[in-house]
Protein backbone atom coordinates (compact mmCIF):
# COMPACT_ATOMS: atom_id res chain seq x y z
CA UNK A 1 0.00 0.00 0.00
CA UNK A 2 2.90 2.28 0.38
CA UNK A 3 3.76 1.88 -3.01
CA UNK A 4 0.47 3.03 -3.92
CA UNK A 5 0.96 6.45 -1.87
CA UNK A 6 4.23 7.16 -3.45
CA UNK A 7 3.17 6.94 -6.85
CA UNK A 8 0.65 9.09 -6.29
CA UNK A 9 2.75 11.88 -5.13
CA UNK A 10 4.69 11.94 -7.90
CA UNK A 11 2.13 12.38 -10.26
CA UNK A 12 0.77 14.98 -8.63
CA UNK A 13 4.12 17.45 -8.96
CA UNK A 14 4.08 19.35 -12.30
CA UNK A 15 6.75 18.13 -14.75
CA UNK A 16 9.02 20.71 -15.86
CA UNK A 17 9.04 22.68 -18.94
CA UNK A 18 9.81 21.12 -21.90
CA UNK A 19 13.71 22.47 -23.49
CA UNK A 20 14.20 21.81 -27.11
CA UNK A 21 16.71 19.37 -27.95
CA UNK A 22 18.25 19.88 -31.04
CA UNK A 23 20.64 16.61 -31.59
CA UNK A 24 22.67 17.91 -34.93
CA UNK A 25 24.99 21.33 -34.51
CA UNK A 26 22.65 24.67 -35.71
CA UNK A 27 24.14 25.71 -38.65
CA UNK A 28 24.24 29.18 -40.46
CA UNK A 29 21.86 27.33 -42.80
CA UNK A 30 18.89 26.86 -40.30
CA UNK A 31 19.41 30.83 -39.24
CA UNK A 32 18.56 31.99 -43.40
CA UNK A 33 15.66 33.94 -42.00
CA UNK A 34 17.77 35.78 -39.23
CA UNK A 35 19.25 38.55 -40.86
CA UNK A 36 21.39 41.41 -39.58
CA UNK A 37 20.45 44.74 -39.42
CA UNK A 38 21.98 47.34 -42.62
CA UNK A 39 25.58 48.96 -41.31
CA UNK A 40 26.12 52.48 -42.09
CA UNK A 41 28.97 53.93 -44.08
CA UNK A 42 30.48 57.56 -43.85
CA UNK A 43 33.08 59.57 -44.87
CA UNK A 44 34.97 62.20 -43.10
CA UNK A 45 35.24 65.07 -45.04
CA UNK A 46 31.79 63.92 -46.16
CA UNK A 47 31.40 63.18 -49.86
CA UNK A 48 34.24 65.01 -50.58
CA UNK A 49 38.37 64.62 -49.82
CA UNK A 50 41.71 66.24 -51.23
CA UNK A 51 43.71 63.88 -53.81
CA UNK A 52 46.70 62.73 -51.64
CA UNK A 53 45.11 62.86 -48.11
CA UNK A 54 44.16 60.11 -45.79
CA UNK A 55 40.15 59.98 -46.19
CA UNK A 56 38.65 58.67 -42.86
CA UNK A 57 35.85 55.80 -43.26
CA UNK A 58 33.32 54.65 -39.96
CA UNK A 59 31.05 51.58 -40.61
CA UNK A 60 27.98 52.30 -38.16
CA UNK A 61 27.98 48.42 -37.02
CA UNK A 62 26.98 47.57 -33.68
CA UNK A 63 25.92 43.68 -31.99
CA UNK A 64 22.47 43.55 -32.14
CA UNK A 65 19.70 40.53 -31.67
CA UNK A 66 16.82 39.68 -34.19
CA UNK A 67 13.86 37.87 -33.16
CA UNK A 68 12.28 35.16 -35.12
CA UNK A 69 11.30 31.41 -34.95
CA UNK A 70 13.91 28.51 -35.01
CA UNK A 71 12.45 24.93 -35.88
CA UNK A 72 9.00 26.12 -34.37
CA UNK A 73 10.33 27.85 -31.10
CA UNK A 74 11.21 31.11 -30.23
CA UNK A 75 14.73 32.27 -30.57
CA UNK A 76 17.17 35.01 -30.72
CA UNK A 77 19.86 35.37 -33.00
CA UNK A 78 23.20 38.01 -31.47
CA UNK A 79 24.82 39.23 -34.22
CA UNK A 80 28.78 40.74 -33.22
CA UNK A 81 30.76 42.55 -36.08
CA UNK A 82 34.39 41.61 -36.11
CA UNK A 83 35.77 42.29 -39.15
CA UNK A 84 35.63 44.81 -42.08
CA UNK A 85 35.98 44.23 -45.79
CA UNK A 86 36.57 47.53 -47.41
CA UNK A 87 36.58 48.28 -50.60
CA UNK A 88 37.27 51.84 -51.48
CA UNK A 89 36.34 52.18 -55.24
CA UNK A 90 39.95 52.58 -56.97
CA UNK A 91 40.48 49.12 -56.97
CA UNK A 92 42.15 49.59 -53.60
CA UNK A 93 40.74 47.21 -50.28
CA UNK A 94 41.79 46.14 -46.97
CA UNK A 95 39.94 44.17 -43.75
CA UNK A 96 40.20 45.89 -40.74
CA UNK A 97 38.88 44.84 -37.38
CA UNK A 98 37.41 47.73 -36.21
CA UNK A 99 34.73 49.62 -37.41
CA UNK A 100 36.66 53.10 -37.43
CA UNK A 101 35.44 56.59 -35.53
CA UNK A 102 35.62 60.37 -36.18
CA UNK A 103 38.95 61.62 -36.05
CA UNK A 104 37.96 63.93 -33.33
CA UNK A 105 36.80 60.75 -31.21
CA UNK A 106 40.33 59.51 -31.68
CA UNK A 107 41.99 62.33 -30.86
CA UNK A 108 43.58 63.12 -34.18
CA UNK A 109 43.70 66.54 -36.62
CA UNK A 110 41.94 66.17 -39.85
CA UNK A 111 43.67 64.07 -42.67
CA UNK A 112 45.33 62.15 -40.22
CA UNK A 113 46.13 58.22 -40.95
CA UNK A 114 43.84 56.36 -38.89
CA UNK A 115 42.86 52.06 -39.18
CA UNK A 116 40.11 52.59 -41.72
CA UNK A 117 41.32 55.58 -44.23
CA UNK A 118 42.33 55.81 -47.47
CA UNK A 119 44.77 57.77 -49.43
CA UNK A 120 43.45 58.22 -53.33
CA UNK A 121 46.03 58.70 -55.93
CA UNK A 122 44.05 60.33 -58.44
CA UNK A 123 40.78 62.90 -58.80
CA UNK A 124 37.68 61.25 -59.48
CA UNK A 125 33.82 60.28 -57.76
CA UNK A 126 34.88 57.34 -56.33
CA UNK A 127 32.11 54.78 -54.47
CA UNK A 128 33.37 53.28 -51.16
CA UNK A 129 31.76 49.82 -49.95
CA UNK A 130 32.06 47.79 -46.86
CA UNK A 131 30.76 44.39 -45.99
CA UNK A 132 30.21 43.43 -42.14
CA UNK A 133 30.91 40.22 -40.77
CA UNK A 134 29.34 39.17 -37.98
CA UNK A 135 29.84 36.51 -35.49
CA UNK A 136 26.36 34.54 -34.64
CA UNK A 137 25.16 33.14 -31.48
CA UNK A 138 21.52 32.05 -30.86
CA UNK A 139 19.38 30.91 -28.04
CA UNK A 140 16.02 29.32 -27.73
CA UNK A 141 13.14 30.13 -25.30
CA UNK A 142 15.45 32.91 -23.32
CA UNK A 143 18.49 29.98 -22.36
CA UNK A 144 22.01 30.09 -22.82
CA UNK A 145 23.91 31.65 -26.01
CA UNK A 146 25.48 29.01 -28.60
CA UNK A 147 27.92 30.35 -30.96
CA UNK A 148 27.51 29.09 -34.67
CA UNK A 149 30.06 28.02 -36.60
CA UNK A 150 31.04 30.45 -39.62
CA UNK A 151 29.91 34.20 -39.57
CA UNK A 152 27.72 36.18 -41.49
CA UNK A 153 28.68 38.98 -44.16
CA UNK A 154 25.94 41.76 -45.15
CA UNK A 155 26.73 44.74 -47.05
CA UNK A 156 26.48 48.25 -45.44
CA UNK A 157 24.95 51.00 -47.30
CA UNK A 158 27.32 52.88 -49.98
CA UNK A 159 28.98 55.98 -49.86
CA UNK A 160 30.13 58.34 -52.92
CA UNK A 161 33.55 60.32 -52.56
CA UNK A 162 34.78 63.21 -54.98
CA UNK A 163 38.49 63.31 -54.90
CA UNK A 164 39.37 66.75 -55.68
CA UNK A 165 42.63 68.86 -56.21
CA UNK A 166 43.62 71.56 -53.81
CA UNK A 167 46.45 74.69 -54.74
CA UNK A 168 48.12 76.44 -51.78
CA UNK A 169 49.82 79.54 -51.20
CA UNK A 170 52.56 80.11 -49.33
CA UNK A 171 52.40 84.06 -48.13
CA UNK A 172 55.44 85.86 -46.05
CA UNK A 173 52.53 87.66 -44.02
CA UNK A 174 48.80 87.84 -43.28
CA UNK A 175 46.92 88.89 -46.01
CA UNK A 176 44.06 90.14 -44.25
CA UNK A 177 45.94 93.23 -42.84
CA UNK A 178 45.55 96.75 -43.98
CA UNK A 179 48.24 97.59 -46.45
CA UNK A 180 49.79 93.91 -47.64
CA UNK A 181 49.60 93.97 -51.52
CA UNK A 182 52.51 93.13 -52.99
CA UNK A 183 52.61 89.30 -51.93
CA UNK A 184 48.50 89.05 -51.78
CA UNK A 185 46.22 89.03 -54.67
Amino acid sequence: MARKATIASCRSTPAPAAVPVYYAPITLADLANFVPQQATLTSQPRGWTVVNLNTNFIAGASTHVVSGSLMGNSAEVRFTPHAYDWSYGDGATQTTSVAGSRWDVQGLREFSPTATSHVYGSLGSFTTSVYVRYGVEYRVGGGAWLPVDGEVSSAATTTVVIVQGADTVLAARDCSQVGVTRSCP
